[in-house]
């Protein structure tokens, strides 16, 4: 398979990506400022439920279509995506009834009775939106992602518009920014929907051979890793919310976030990545000539991109939050900087190698213990240091096993030691140039200098940016692999 080809592709998801990044930053901005926390908190609290229950309710079938389509004949392509797609609609049918029914109880849970009104409003929303689950493995198998880019450029520039101006423009509150989102859902889903079945739009109608029943013998087993995966992301959002109220909750979502750039990279390579190693896995070619150098690669290409990045928010920390969300928010940076050291490990593509080579029960095992680990010592810290910054301490060091314990099973797969997977040379030649500098610019613009949040942050990131790229140059850091192949016609 091309790498040149795979990074292009990469590309156009990462650029898509971007879009949705904007959108929940910008929109998290604007409303951040217009919003009293109370409300804001509330908002946040809607997405936390929805995003929860999201991976109840799809039952793992998104990253069915990036394991079957790479192994039915073309022909057969349309009907395997209408049979799936078909399974959406009825999930998300029964995922809006429960919101609807059952908002009462959600608001209860997290004790916050205006939850009651605002679910029930945003309920048509997960109809509307299952539909358009899988349009990534989609047109990442069939190398049309631009088209994955230029869907994530208009939906998301629909949804800034509807969620924002009513609060902006027209004095609306928590609930006119709902309406606003629940309208652009109706958008993506047309867009979705159509973006589907473009890339099989020329080829014939065949009756799948794959039945629903191998479709769900595949999703089950991924559903309970899920579902572990799920109490895993949200179980601190949980424990914050139902202990310490929606203002405390407000500031922890702006903070306690991973850096949207790396999931942007992260997932884009992963799209990518997928098909090709479900191919690669159907054809049992051999693991450690065939698919590590593959793996190796976007390994060593990510922490090129995203190590500098995390490094550089780490250190300016209470100067982005500030300048993201307004001074009364530079409580946030405490969770941020927790948080984000685990972009330190989360750029390791495990889940559709381990998903693809058949791993899935040791995957769903690995999830189940550290979400049970995870509930147990949140609810110990709350009982003993009732602290919100603890809970985010325990769910870092939750993550950073999780991801030791999957990697050594990639290790095995490749009949390699786990250290063996780490560029090591690569991640010690991006880090200890990026502490020292960022210790120096740090005194000199926070400590030293009285200037705005938003002149310090454009200035220290631009001199940043030039003395690494300086240093980069001269221990011959290989940028050059990544930008080449998108200046090319692919």
């Amino acid at each position: 398979m091309n790498s040149k080809g795979n990074t292009v592709q990469a590309f156009w998801i990462a650029l898509g990506s971007l879009f949705s990044f904007g959108f929940a930053i910008v929109s998290s901005m604007i409303l951040s400022r217009y919003l009293p926390k109370e409300d804001y908190g509330t908002y946040k609290q809607v997405l936390y439920v929805y995003s929860t229950l999201l991976t109840v309710f799809t039952l793992g079938l998104p990253k069915a279509f990036s394991f079957f389509l790479p192994r039915v004949e073309i022909d057969q392509s349309k009907d395997l995506i209408k049979k799936i797609t078909n399974i959406f609609f009825i999930l998300g049918g029964f995922f809006s009834v429960f919101l609807f029914l059952f908002a009462p109880q959600i608001a209860l849970l997290l004790k916050n009775p205006d939850l009651t009104l605002a679910l029930r409003i945003f309920s048509p929303v997960p109809f509307l939106m299952l539909p358009t689950m899988g349009l990534e493995g989609i047109l990442a198998t069939f190398r049309k992602t631009k088209f994955l880019a230029l869907y994530d450029v208009i939906t998301r520039l629909i949804m800034l518009f509807c969620v924002v101006v009513p609060v902006v423009l027209f004095d609306g509150g928590y609930i006119e920014a709902i309406v606003g989102f629940v309208i652009a859902s109706f958008v993506s889903f047309l867009l979705a929907l159509y973006f589907k079945y473009h890339p099989v739009k020329k080829y014939g109608n065949e009756k799948c051979n794959i039945s629903y029943k191998e479709i769900f013998k595949f999703s089950i087993p991924l559903l309970y890793a899920s579902l572990w995966g799920i109490i895993i992301s949200s179980a601190d959002q949980f424990f914050i919310s139902r202990y310490f109220g929606s203002k405390v909750f407000a500031e922890f979502s702006n903070g306690a976030m991973e850096l949207p750039f790396v999931g942007m990279i992260v997932g884009a390579s992963s799209s990518v990545l997928s098909p090709i190693f479900s191919r690669m896995s159907h054809e049992k070619l051999d693991p450690q000539k065939e698919i590590f150098p593959i793996w190796k690669s976007v390994f060593e290409k990510s922490a090129l991109l995203i190590y500098p990045l995390v490094i550089y928010s780490w250190f300016f920390a209470d100067v982005l939050m500030v300048v993201l969300y307004g001074q009364k928010y530079e409580e946030s940076s405490v969770y941020f900087k927790i948080k984000v050291i685990i972009n330190f490990f989360n750029i390791i593509i495990y889940a559709p190698l381990l998903i693809n080579i058949g791993k899935v029960k040791y995957y769903a095992n690995v999830h189940i213990a550290v979400a049970l680990s995870l509930v147990i010592l949140e609810y110990v810290s709350i009982k003993t240091f009732n602290s919100p910054y603890m809970i985010i301490v325990i769910s870092l060091l939750c993550q950073i096993g999780k991801t030791y314990a999957l990697l050594w099973m990639v290790a095995k797969y490749f009949n390699l030691k786990t250290y063996q997977l780490f560029p090591v040379k690569i991640i010690t030649q991006i880090t200890i140039p990026s502490i020292f500098i960022l210790s120096i610019l740090y005194f000199l613009f926070v400590k030293y200098l009285e200037w705005n949040s938003l002149t310090v942050l454009f200035a220290s990131f631009a001199l940043y940016t030039s003395l690494y790229f300086l240093i980069s140059l001269w221990l011959k850091l290989d940028y050059l692999s990544i930008i080449k192949p998108l200046l090319k016609k692919n």
